[in-house]
């Protein structure tokens, strides 16, 4: 339709210099990036200082999914502190609880509770002994907090690093770690019943025989053949 040619805008031409040099822009981005491949046969060994080693390139996507990563990490870490304070033992700052009961309470919640209290470790916020924790072995193991939950929720922030995606600010010098006093229960012992004493009772004591009204054989002396009284009725044996 003649109307609609006649709004179309007009399509831009550039000159031929602004086309060679996009082209050699994609060209010199597409060998960059070859090089950092390591199936390229233009491959170049990196080399990283400490400040930007381990760390994604600022402004990529791979940076952006790990700023929001440590964000999570961090509301994961506030909430196991959250748990252990409401089911914990003691006083604070160093309230305690033991693993087996932690474990079945925050077992309803998530899966990665080794993984988070390994971390809420690095950070300084809770202590057990051991590198790593298992299921029914590492039960009856004491994991206490190092601080209150309140400062915990006040000095607790995401640091917006990939790297190290949690920072504590502290308003104050950590109080000194005390071990709890962790008292262990009695064991018990097996209760026998009158029924079982009574029995070991009679079985200890000696007993006395009456062969007036009740004859026994005396051990030692042989007994007597047995001889049937009606002898037509005895068994009848037969020789071949």
């Amino acid at each position: 339709m003649p109307g609609l040619q006649e709004n179309k805008p007009p399509m831009p031409i550039g000159s031929a210099s602004d086309t060679i040099r996009k082209f050699n822009a994609v060209a010199q981005a597409n060998e960059e990036t070859l090089k950092k491949n390591p199936y390229s046969d233009t491959y170049k060994i990196q080399q990283f200082d400490t400040k930007n080693y381990g760390r994604p390139p600022p402004g990529s996507k791979t940076e952006a999914r790990g700023v929001k990563a440590g964000v999570h990490v961090c509301r994961e870490i506030l909430f196991l502190c959250e748990t252990i304070d409401q089911n914990a033992e003691g006083e604070e700052p160093h309230k305690w609880v033991k693993f087996g009961k932690l474990f079945n309470i925050y077992s309803f919640y998530s899966d990665k509770l080794v993984g988070m209290l390994i971390r809420a470790r690095k950070y300084g916020l809770v202590h057990f002994e051991g590198e790593m924790l298992y299921q029914r072995q590492d039960d009856e193991k004491v994991i206490t907090m190092l601080m209150a939950l309140q400062e915990i929720r006040e000095s607790l922030t995401a640091s917006g690093d990939p790297a190290n995606c949690i920072q504590i600010r502290r308003s104050s010098a950590p109080a000194p770690f005390v071990p709890p006093e962790v008292k262990e229960k009695p064991k018990l012992r097996p209760i026998r019943s009158d029924s079982v004493t009574s029995s070991k009772a009679k079985f200890e004591a000696p007993s006395s025989i009456n062969t007036e009204s009740d004859p026994l054989p005396v051990l030692g002396k042989p007994k007597k053949p047995w001889t049937p009284k009606d002898t037509s009725k005895a068994p009848v044996f037969c020789t071949y």
